[in-house]
C-alpha cells in the first residue's frame, strides 16, 4: 500500500471522526450514520473498500448539519504519526524545503485526492492546493481539513512550533458562516473567493533546520517503524542499541562511528571494541539499517530513489543504487516495482 493510498488516509480520518464525535457529540448515534454511509461497525474500514468516501459523505451530513466547523476539527487533530513513515522521513529531513518537497510528492503521486504545488520567490514560500476532479463535490470539506493538517504538521517541525504563524491564507470558495474560525485556527489573515487555496510562509522558513526538540514525536515514528523493522532493534545489546540510535536520530549521529558513539556515551574506540566482540563492526551495522530503511521506504513510500539516497545520507543517488544492488543483489527499483504489481493484483 503506497502511503497516500486513499484507503489508508480513509480509516485514519474515520477513526478520527469517531473519537471526535465520542467525545464531544454523544447525542449523534454513531450506528445509525455507519449504516447510512456504509463504514464498519469498528470505523477503521469501510464497505466495498470505500474508506475516504464513506468518511466525506458522512462528514458532508455532519457539517451541513449538527457540526459545521467538523472538517476543520478533524484537519486540527493531524499529526505526523499519521503519516506513517512519511512522518518519520519528514522528521528526519535536514530542512523544511527537504520534508516541503517529499510530502508534496507524495501526495502528488498517489491517490489521494488533494494536490499541492510548491511555489517559491524571493519573499514567499507558498503550498498551493487543489482537488482532483472527481472529489470537486467535496472540494470545500478537503480543502478545510486538509490546509489545517498541513500546517499543524509543519508547525512541528518549525523551530518556533506552535507560536509560528502564517503569513496569510487564502481559499477559493465564499466565506462559511463559520469564517471566524479559520482565522482562530491559523491565526493569521484569512481571505476567501480568491483563485487559489494557498498556505502562504516567510520564504526564510524553506531553509531552516528541522529541530530535533520533537523527542516524543521522533521516538513515536522510531518505535513503529522499528517494530516493523524485526526484533534487531531490540534489547539491551550493543548492536540493537546502535541501530536504534541510527534510527531514532539519523541527522545527529549521520550515519557516523564517532556520531553514534557520542549520542550513546561511548568513546569511539571503545563501541568499535564492542561491535567487534558482537562479531560485528559499525560499517556492516550502519549499512544494514540504511538497507533496512531503504526496502521500507521503497515499499511504502513513492519517494524518488533520489531523495531516499538524501534521506539515508548518501550523496548521490548512484552510491544509494550501488550499495542497494550490492546487497540484496537486485536495483532498488526492481523491489517497488514488483511490491506495487502485487499490491495491484490484491
Amino acid at each position: 500500500m503506497q502511503l497516500f493510498e486513499l484507503e489508508h488516509m480513509g480509516r485514519r480520518r474515520l477513526a478520527t471522526l469517531m473519537e471526535l464525535l465520542k467525545s464531544g457529540h454523544p447525542e449523534i448515534n454513531r450506528d445509525d450514520l455507519a449504516v447510512r454511509h456504509g463504514i464498519a461497525r469498528d470505523w477503521s474500514r469501510a464497505s466495498n473498500d470505500n474508506s475516504m468516501w464513506a468518511f466525506l459523505h458522512a462528514l458532508r451530513e455532519l457539517k451541513t448539519g449538527p457540526i459545521p466547523d467538523l472538517a476543520l476539527r478533524i484537519g486540527d487533530r493531524a499529526q505526523l504519526t499519521d503519516a506513517g513513515l512519511l512522518g518519520y522521513a519528514v522528521l528526519t529531513s535536514p530542512t523544511i524545503m527537504h520534508a516541503s518537497k517529499l510530502t508534496s510528492h507524495a501526495l502528488n503521486s498517489s491517490h489521494y485526492l488533494v494536490r499541492t504545488r510548491l511555489s517559491l520567490n524571493e519573499e514567499l514560500g507558498r503550498v498551493v492546493f487543489s482537488v482532483v476532479n472527481e472529489a470537486r463535490e467535496f472540494r470545500q470539506e478537503l480543502f478545510e481539513m486538509s490546509l489545517l493538517a498541513v500546517w499543524r504538521c509543519t508547525q512541528v517541525i518549525l523551530p518556533s512550533g506552535r507560536g509560528a504563524i502564517p503569513l496569510y491564507v487564502t481559499f477559493n470558495y465564499p466565506a462559511p458562516p463559520h469564517a471566524d474560525q479559520y482565522r482562530a485556527l491559523f491565526g493569521c489573515p484569512v481571505e476567501f473567493d480568491q483563485a487559489h487555496t494557498v498556505l502562504a510562509w516567510p520564504l526564510a522558513w524553506m531553509h531552516a533546520p528541522i529541530p530535533t526538540g520533537s523527542a516524543d514525536l521522533m521516538r513515536q515514528c522510531a518505535s513503529e517503524l522499528e517494530q516493523v523493522l524485526g526484533e534487531g532493534y531490540r534489547g539491551n545489546s550493543i548492536v540493537a542499541r546502535v541501530k536504534r540510535n541510527l534510527v531514532e536520530h539519523p541527522q545527529s549521529c549521520n550515519f557516523s562511528l564517532e556520531g553514534t558513539a557520542q549520542l550513546l556515551k561511548i568513546h569511539p574506540r571503545s563501541l568499535r571494541r564492542y561491535l567487534a566482540e558482537s562479531n560485528t563492526n559499525f560499517r556492516h551495522v550502519c549499512l544494514t539499517v540504511r538497507m533496512e530503511l531503504a526496502q521500507q521506504y521503497l515499499r511504502h513510500t513513492n519517494m524518488p530513489l533520489k531523495a531516499i539516497a538524501y534521506q539515508l545520507s548518501y550523496r548521490h543517488a548512484n552510491n544509494f543504487n550501488r550499495a542497494y544492488s550490492d546487497y540484496y543483489g537486485e536495483p532498488p527499483n526492481e523491489l517497488r516495482q514488483r511490491h506495487q504489481a502485487a499490491s495491484t493484483v490484491s
